[in-house]
């Protein structure tokens, strides 16, 4: 098992990416902290086979005093934490002159201060113990223009960036932090963009035959991906942009 006893807190894990994140990581081993908007208790449950090494904390990360209580209340629980996986992210298809000002504020709070407010509590209680890990969830579409989709873009760039400078910031406190970019995914994030198009059968076709495998990419191979950042396997890898797209940005 790649991350027996490592406590991991995983952001965004009521479905998706993050769902299959937090179950792939109790397979291997992990003692791991659900936090989603949502009361995602149900999905806890499901995932863990009423295992005791999975808890559920109810979190809006785009504010101090959540992103703190959830941090706080992890170690709390399991005296400490490893590894943070930022996935809690939020879409919104619309060209920036047809983004409203709260819309773009509340997509920039979620996707990109979310996880700065998360990391900053993460990083603090690592130091602690002198080590750990963060991976953190762009998208594709923070390396590449995407059409009608620019405050997405826009936040996901910046977390890639914010990624290289914690990167650099931290490596002397033995802090490791990565970011992997998932091109389309099977997820209700993307079915919800897409059905937002003006033709959505023909967007999610567009979107299909971007990638050179012709097909959405599945959470679970994204889980993957995470989970190689997240164990030892890349222990000589940090600021580093890991891109999972199916090909798309390699045209």
């Amino acid at each position: 098992m790649r991350l027996r006893e490592k406590v991991a807190v995983i952001t965004g894990a009521k479905s998706g990416i993050g769902f299959a994140t937090a179950r792939r990581f109790l397979k291997e081993g992990a003692k791991i902290v659900v936090a989603d908007i949502e009361d995602a208790q149900q999905e806890v449950a499901v995932m863990a086979e009423n295992s005791s090494h999975a808890a559920f904390v109810q979190t809006d990360v785009s504010n101090e005093i959540a992103a703190g209580k959830l941090i706080r209340q992890s170690v709390e629980k399991y005296g400490r934490i490893d590894i943070l996986v930022n996935n809690a992210g939020i879409g919104l298809a619309k060209k920036a002159t047809d983004t409203t000002e709260a819309e773009w504020d509340r997509l920039i709070a979620v996707n990109l201060k979310g996880v700065f407010l998360c990391s900053k509590a993460a990083v603090a209680e690592m130091r602690v113990k002198r080590g750990g890990v963060i991976v953190n969830v762009a998208s594709e579409l923070g390396l590449v223009g995407g059409a009608e989709i620019a405050a997405y873009c826009a936040s996901k760039g910046g977390v890639i960036q914010l990624t290289r400078a914690m990167a650099i910031d931290h490596a002397a406190d033995n802090i490791r932090i990565n970011c992997v970019c998932p091109g389309p995914i099977n997820t209700s994030l993307l079915d919800g963009i897409i059905e937002s198009a003006a033709d959505p059968e023909k967007e999610r076709k567009i979107t299909i035959e971007k990638t050179l495998m012709h097909r959405l990419g599945e959470p679970d191979e994204i889980a993957n991906v995470i989970l190689f950042l997240a164990s030892e396997e890349s222990s000589f890898i940090t600021g580093s942009v890991v891109v999972a797209d199916g090909g798309l940005t390699a045209q």
